[in-house]
């Protein structure tokens, strides 16, 4: 097990979700290696105080402020409205003609599928292995035949 996933063991120990064999591996893998040692202590005094720390209640006004200030923003005009409207139209118009050229250049510089093949790519070299290349050895130990 990498290292990685003993710090979220030690994640998991101190939200008191790990097991008695976890702690155990935890425990070990602790004892040998002192970047993990090192990654425990300071988590377990965040932890600490994190659990000391009060749950702090938001100010009686928050609320309220915020609220106000929603309702005082500025509402679009009948000019902002279609500017926002041109503005979804156009990228919409910008990305279907990206696909379409997309879709054309591809179209010229990929040959069709039935033209695909050793013949006419001019690979039919590749069918057989070089004489003395590891493939030939290959071939001819297993088929039984080969200079030896």
């Amino acid at each position: 097990m990498e290292c990685s996933e003993y710090r979220r063991m030690v994640s998991r120990e101190l939200d008191g979700e790990l097991d008695a064999a976890g702690k155990r591996d935890l425990e070990r893998h602790l004892a040998s290696g002192a970047r993990c040692r090192s990654f425990r202590a300071p988590s377990r005094e965040a932890f600490s105080i994190h659990r000391a720390a009060a749950a702090a209640a938001p100010p009686p006004h928050l609320v309220g402020s915020i609220l106000a200030a929603a309702e005082s923003r500025p509402r679009m005009g009948w000019i902002g409205a279609r500017l926002g409207f041109a503005m979804s139209a156009a990228t919409v118009a910008v990305a279907a003609l990206g696909f379409w050229i997309g879709a054309a250049v591809h179209e010229s510089y990929v040959p069709k599928v039935a033209a695909i093949s050793a013949d006419v790519l001019e690979l039919s070299y590749l069918d057989e292995y070089p004489p003395g290349s590891f493939g030939d050895i290959l071939t001819a130990s297993f088929e039984g035949g080969g200079d030896e």
